[in-house]
């Protein structure tokens, strides 16, 4: 049952949360999360100490829910399906499931859109808790047959979200699939030469040449994060973005050695630090996603820079059947199995941090007791944050 919590409460439905779209808003004394019920996606994230500023990535178009997309009407707009469907309605962190990348052409054919179902229909409201602030909302995949829930719980003093994720197969049937939490960054909080991008990764692999003929790294190359090698002499430090029009694709191993993974981005200018941590056994993976003016059909029309630092089942963004059948990277399975009539769930939290102008990056994240601590670069200095046991 959908429950409609008024404005001045911790959760309450907007009919604005982006470009006209509805969707909810969880508040704290610290700041707030907000999602869209056109895709489900978390489209901001905002903490009142560095001046309402949003990390995650808003389009430089004009979106609309992907129910409303229609491809005869939108196609100049947001581009033809398969990803038409997607690009109109992304924004900031959306969830890639049940499969990462395009669909085949047989499923094109059929109607479906790039990175899976999830993130082309409308998410309901299940639950609303006021303390702690939480929402709890999903979405049932008619054509997967899986029913998804996503419980968001915001700390009412500190700046941490906690997210449990649960995937419940209606089917009878064993199924292949990846789960992705496309986290996308982007101005003003992204500025090349400035914003570091860092996270818990040994192995690495570039994307085809045929992904962009705009990268300066060498296509389909092994490296060890974050040096990929470039077409003619020397390595690039991907920690950082240039100041250059490109698009690139890496996929990175997250350290087998750990149990907590991480990503993180920060733009010490801002003082503004983001983690992602999550369990390692739950993703494996981290996409590198780079775009920086380069892509020049609708709806990019070469003014859109952002930066995706994907925490995934799959390293790499292309058809189920591809998926399964490319076999392991670096030692690692490239997605997971949902059984029949099972459930899968997963767990990771957002935190948001405040550090100084001179914060090199992080260099580890490790959770103690009730603490939460990222280590620097370098200095080895530590910032912490109170957390509950959650992963």
């Amino acid at each position: 049952m959908q429950v409609i919590q008024s404005r001045n409460k911790p959760v309450s439905r907007r009919a604005d949360v982006l470009d006209g779209r509805a969707g909810y808003r969880i508040t704290a004394d610290w700041g707030h999360i907000s999602v869209l019920e056109g895709g489900g996606h978390i489209c901001e994230l905002i903490s009142n100490r560095h001046d309402g500023v949003n990390p995650l990535w808003k389009p430089p178009w004009k979106t609309i829910d992907p129910t409303d997309y229609k491809a005869g009407k939108h196609k100049r707009t947001y581009g033809p399906m398969p990803d038409g469907r997607l690009l109109a309605g992304i924004a900031g962190h959306n969830l890639s499931f049940d499969h990462f990348g395009p669909p085949s052409a047989e499923e094109t054919a059929a109607g479906h859109s790039t990175h899976g179902e999830a993130p082309a229909l409308k998410w309901k409201v299940h639950k609303i808790i006021n303390a702690p602030p939480t929402l709890k909302y999903g979405v049932t995949l008619p054509e997967s047959q899986i029913r998804f829930i996503r419980t968001l719980s915001v700390d009412p003093l500190d700046p941490v979200v906690y997210c449990e994720e649960s995937a419940v197969s209606l089917s009878t049937l064993d199924r292949p699939i990846s789960w992705n939490e496309h986290v996308t960054f982007g101005p003003p909080f992204v500025e090349s030469g400035v914003t570091t991008f860092d996270m818990a990764a040994t192995m690495a692999k570039v994307c085809p040449a045929s992904y962009s003929s705009s990268m300066s790294i060498r296509p389909e190359a092994e490296f060890r994060w974050p040096l990929a090698p470039l077409k003619g002499k020397g390595h690039a430090n991907l920690r950082t973005t240039p100041d250059r029009d490109f698009s690139h694709y890496t996929a990175q191993l997250v350290d087998p050695r750990l149990e907590i993974g991480f990503v993180a981005a920060c733009n010490a200018r801002l003082g503004l630090l983001v983690v992602y941590a999550f369990r390692r056994r739950d993703f494996p993976w981290v996409g590198n996603w780079e775009e920086r003016f380069y892509l020049q059909g609708a709806p990019w029309r070469g003014r859109t820079f952002c930066r995706g630092l994907e925490f995934s089942s799959t390293p790499f963004a292309i058809p189920r059947r591809e998926t399964v059948t490319q076999g392991p990277l670096f030692g690692e399975t490239t997605y997971r199995w949902l059984p029949a009539k099972a459930e899968a769930k997963v767990r990771f939290m957002i935190l948001l941090l405040n550090v100084p102008t001179s914060f090199q990056g992080v260099a580890g994240f490790a959770l103690h007791g009730k603490k939460a601590v990222v280590t620097e670069i370098k200095s080895g200095r530590k910032f912490a944050l109170p957390v509950k046991k959650f992963l």
